[in-house]
């Protein structure tokens, strides 16, 4: 439920080569799971299969929306509490023991010149906010080195270093998802970019940004160890599955700030 190879090759992926090897296995019936059963691997033949479920990461609030959204609910927290918890009283959180935010924005995505890449002003200016503020806390700074910064569009990329440059933190990881699987980061900041509806379909298309692709999202929100930030607008997220989860999940815990949301996700403010 990863990102699998970057194929650029139309003829390839006509023959499955944009598909892991392992995602190949996992769809053959010897390997897949069995709704009806039940051992100590799951829904898994546990002759075949070893799913390995101990997540020594993140803290539990971080993994228990991907839990649920991709691994059938059974991730188990094992990370050290010390690191995992050492930012969840943050003095920007909304709720307090609930490392996450959601700051909702109404930005402009634009273009440059002849470039084909897109970026957001509004979000960069809000991502390099943030980076402030963890990195010069007075009491409990965060070191460069445990905040990265994803966001899906090269040229966002290239304001947003702009940006940090600016107020002297160039050293804070700032790439895509791709150049962040594996990785791992106290804090993750992530700036979605996407502002208008005009140009979902095209992202689709050309399997570019977050929107229509679950395994980006997968990885995208699983780096973080004690703090996730997500900037965005609620409004053209919340037409995405995986989205529209993370914005209810946010919703209900009362750690969204920024702009007005989404009727159907405003209802369930605080509702925990």
């Amino acid at each position: 439920m990863q990102l699998g190879p970057v194929v650029k090759s139309r003829l390839a992926r006509v023959f499955g080569l944009n598909v892991s090897l392992l995602e190949r296995l996992m769809m053959r019936p010897m390997y897949s799971r069995d709704e009806t059963a039940y051992s100590i691997c799951g829904s898994y033949n546990p002759l075949l299969v070893t799913k390995l479920v101990k997540n020594y990461r993140s803290h539990s609030a971080l993994l228990s929306l991907p839990s649920r959204l991709f691994y059938h609910k059974e991730l188990l927290v094992c990370a050290d509490e010390r690191v995992a918890s050492s930012l969840h009283n943050w003095e920007k959180l909304p709720k307090k023991g609930f490392p996450l935010i959601f700051h909702g924005l109404r930005g402009n995505e634009m273009r440059e010149g002849s470039s084909p890449s897109w970026f957001n002003p509004s979000e960069a200016v809000q991502v390099m906010r943030y980076c402030c503020l963890l990195v010069r806390h007075a009491v409990h700074p965060v070191s460069v080195a445990d905040i990265g910064v994803i966001t899906p569009y090269r040229k966002q990329v290239e304001k947003i270093r702009i940006l940090l440059r600016s107020v002297d933190l160039p050293e804070i990881k700032v790439g895509s998802v791709e150049e962040f699987q594996g990785r791992e980061y106290l804090a993750i900041i992530i700036s979605t970019v996407r502002s208008s509806e005009d140009h979902l379909n095209e992202d689709a298309r050309y399997v570019v940004g977050f929107l229509s692709n679950p395994k980006r999202f997968n990885v995208a929100v699983t780096r973080p160890k004690a703090l996730l930030i997500m900037v965005g607008n609620p409004h053209i997220l919340i037409k995405d599955p995986c989205f529209g989860a993370f914005l209810e999940y946010c919703a209900m815990n009362g750690a969204c700030v920024g702009c007005d949301l989404p009727p159907e996700i405003e209802v369930l403010q605080g509702c925990d």
